[in-house]
């Protein structure tokens, strides 16, 4: 098909939700089909090229709005040393190195700016704080992870940030960001693409600008689908195209529950998309067919797909004879994934499965929410039976998976869930709250896990227990998951995909 596909999205982090690796999946499994896309990404981040390396993303997948109008959208090329760059004259001023991490130069004794090494590199240039003569930061060079300098950010004498410079590689100016305050704050006011063909273009905010930058990459043939709600507003105002759609990654009502009632309340961020905003898109995306059935009864003007948001590259093959009693949460750990409870059945567990032990493998919603989990782990008196790492990748998240012998979910609410999802090509029996939509899914009841009512901890601790506690039966699941995953599989999810280009 002539059909080009741009996924439109905030950034690739370091610590990715679920609506970043479905965009990842989805790109593979694009590239697997010979079909043209790209991730397109808003925000400027110099680690981008590295962080996508860890998820196999080629540099030609994504295109960066910041790349983009710096004309720098390759791979790495270059790496700028400290100890060799042309940043520090020598003969004026010394490199004070203090460890792998920063520098200081000093000349004729005073200490005149800090280098930050670029993170995961060895002795790279980072960022580049400049002191004045009262030791406060004046301004910052911040270079990208392929080796050049791309902006300079100018500080208020409060620190604050007041203006700011993006460079290409040679070293020209291409935008100016400038600040000021609005209300009590320091926000960004105007972003100005300089001689940009020869033009200069005013933009009061980021998405104005992202927006341009859409249709600058855009065209007839061109099908935008956007990840974020957050971005709604910058791709509905897209006009290159008319093929614009929305991707639904979660449950859209405040109370899952309430999800089938016209009537129930939406999520904040999704009112944009279906007061403002219903005529700019041709269509929304959502994982499941019952949000589909659901959302089209509230909005029957609209057209709605269901295309499974994440699908199964690869399967790995179960490891035999797991005997351990590791039972594991994968995904954002966070107060909406309810993953309190999970720490709480661990006691009743423990009367039967002694040696259970749950692991919690994620990014944290915030430093005080960790140590509210870890109070409660401490009440219970489960310390070593509870064990919260952060979010793996690669071999190092398959060492976890392969260790698995049952992966729980405390969701009240999911879209489909990609965590379940990728526990069926392990052959890892799964007990999850039986809520809307994804969870029943992926489980069949008895078959390669269980589903138990959101909120019954007894119920979903003698599950677990059931699962741990008999050889046969795991093996049954597992067997059963594996069964299973064929319905995630590449060449089905990829068939939803083609009926799906077969409307455009």
């Amino acid at each position: 098909m002539s059909k080009k596909f741009l996924f439109v999205n905030e950034n690739i982090f370091t610590f990715n939700s679920g609506t970043e690796f479905s965009a990842m999946n989805r790109i593979k499994l694009f590239k697997q089909n010979n079909v043209d896309a790209k991730i397109v990404t808003r925000n400027f981040n110099p680690s981008l090229h590295q962080e996508i390396k860890k998820y196999g993303i080629d540099d030609d997948d994504i295109i960066n709005m910041y790349d983009y109008f710096q004309g720098e959208m390759g791979p790495k090329k270059h790496h700028e040393y400290l100890r060799y760059s042309n940043l520090v004259d020598k003969h004026e001023y010394k490199i004070d190195g203090v460890d792998n991490n920063k520098s200081y130069i000093e000349k004729l004794g005073q200490r005149v700016a800090k280098v930050s090494i670029f993170p995961l590199t060895v002795g790279e240039i980072g960022n580049v704080d400049y002191y004045d003569n009262f030791g406060n930061v004046a301004s910052r060079d911040v270079f990208d992870y392929r080796g050049f300098k791309s902006k300079e950010i100018y500080m208020h004498p409060d620190g604050q940030i007041g203006h700011e410079l993006v460079f290409n590689k040679a070293g020209q100016p291409v935008m100016e960001i400038t600040h000021m305050n609005i209300g009590d704050q320091v926000l960004p006011t105007m972003f100005k693409l300089l001689n940009y063909k020869g033009n200069i273009y005013r933009f009061n905010t980021e998405d104005e600008l992202y927006s341009f930058f859409l249709n600058e990459i855009s065209d007839k043939d061109t099908v935008i689908i956007n990840d974020r709600p957050s971005l709604t507003a910058a791709v509905g105002n897209v006009n290159n195209t008319k093929h614009k759609y929305q991707i639904m990654h979660n449950e859209h009502t405040e109370d899952a529950s309430q999800a089938g009632n016209p009537n129930a309340k939406l999520f904040d961020n999704l009112n944009p998309l279906f007061d403002n905003y219903q005529n700019s898109y041709a269509g929304v995306i959502t994982p499941t067919q019952a949000q589909s059935n659901d959302l089209q009864k509230r909005y029957p003007k609209m057209n709605f797909y269901s295309i499974f948001d994440s699908a199964i590259l690869e399967i790995h093959k179960p490891v035999a004879n797991v005997t351990n009693h590791e039972i594991t949460y994968m995904g954002r750990i966070f107060r909406d994934k309810n993953v309190a409870e999970l720490i709480s059945i661990i006691p009743a567990v423990k009367q039967t499965i002694p040696d259970v032990h749950l692991t919690m493998m994620g990014y944290f919603e915030s430093a005080q929410f960790k140590n509210e989990l870890e109070e409660i782990i401490k009440q219970l008196n489960v310390q070593d039976s509870v064990s919260m790492i952060d979010y793996k990748a690669g071999k190092d998240k398959q060492n976890v998976l392969e260790k698995t012998r049952v992966l729980v979910q405390s969701s009240k609410g999911e879209g489909l869930s990609m965590a379940l999802i990728e526990g069926l090509q392990y052959g890892i029996p799964e007990v999850a709250y039986d809520v809307n939509y994804g969870p029943n899914e992926i489980i069949d009841d008895d078959k390669n896990g269980y589903l138990v009512e959101s909120g019954d901890l007894g119920k979903f601790a003698s599950r677990v227990i059931d699962v741990l506690g008999n050889d046969e039966k795991h093996q049954q699941f597992s067997n059963h998951a594996i069964e299973k995953s064929d319905k995630f599989s590449a060449e089905n999810v990829m068939k939803q995909w083609n009926q799906f280009f077969e409307t455009i």
